[in-house]
């Protein structure tokens, strides 16, 4: 299979993810916007951005775990929900809907750690306090490497050194305790419409805070022969994130942004022949 031929698959299987999760929104009444580059690619292209290899949604916090509840309460045959609650090897803070019999493995240390199925992200949107903001992007970080449990590659050397203390000295239910403790904080915020909101993926995300009042309407934005929702003021969101974001990025930045050793649109990565 050719390179597009793959790529093409691939957004079609994600497109199929995101109908599930669209319509159980549209069922039960939550809201939900396309995110990041996905959001980016809709407002721009009509759909994905030609080089990209995943879709990315965001929610409120309380949509996103009202969304949880309800996915746990349901049966979605051929899907499954994937976060740290639910899969104490998984290594991010947010949660993927997963198409089974699908495989997207990204890092070989993935194997036999959980399914790798092909997948939708979703991220919460929190709200950050500006009455102690240094203190909050702390805890936001600490939140974020008791969530991964790896020193972060790509960090300073003073979060590097911070980062293997915090982790040394944590056991993995002190860890657990703090992600508890932290998420109730986060869900008391989310009712405090007057605070600005913030994505608690990366420090880069933490230091862009985002409108008070992102969260508060939506539209439906076509995507893909599709229409799916977005924030009200995608603009202004899309700015703040990319600056001039109608400007295409040059040649050699566009490729896929994630690693794939291996792409199999009809078996679980345990299901292929290895040898």
């Amino acid at each position: 299979m050719s390179e597009k031929a793959e790529q093409r698959k691939l957004w079609d299987i994600q497109l199929e993810i995101l109908d599930v999760v669209d319509r159980l929104c549209r069922e039960n009444n939550l809201h939900y916007s396309l995110y990041a580059g996905s959001l980016l690619g809709a407002v721009r292209h009509r759909g994905f951005i030609p080089w990209d290899d995943d879709l990315d949604i965001c929610m409120s916090r309380e949509d996103y775990e009202r969304f949880l509840k309800i996915w746990k309460d349901e049966e979605h045959p051929g899907y499954l929900l994937q976060n740290k609650r639910n899969t104490p090897s998984f290594t991010q803070s947010f949660s993927k809907i997963r198409k089974d019999h699908t495989a997207f493995l990204q890092y070989e240390w993935e194997i036999g750690r959980y399914h790798t199925g092909i997948f939708v992200d979703i991220f919460p949107i929190d709200r950050f306090p500006a009455s102690y903001p240094r203190y909050f992007r702390f805890k936001c970080l600490k939140y974020q490497l008791f969530m991964r449990e790896f020193i972060p590659s790509k960090a300073s050397l003073l979060i590097k050194t911070v980062s293997g203390v915090l982790l040394g000295v944590s056991s993995r239910r002190t860890r657990n305790r703090y992600r508890k403790t932290f998420e109730k904080e986060l869900r008391v915020l989310s009712d405090r419409k007057d605070l600005q909101t913030v994505a608690i993926e990366t420090l880069s995300t933490i230091d862009k805070l985002m409108p008070t009042d992102l969260l508060d309407e939506y539209v439906y934005f076509p995507f893909e022969g599709r229409e799916y929702q977005c924030f009200a003021k995608y603009d202004e969101y899309l700015r703040i994130k990319y600056g001039d974001y109608m400007q295409l990025p040059p040649e050699n930045e566009r490729v896929w942004k994630h690693n794939h050793l291996v792409i199999d649109f009809d078996h679980n990565y345990g299901e292929l022949n290895h040898e």
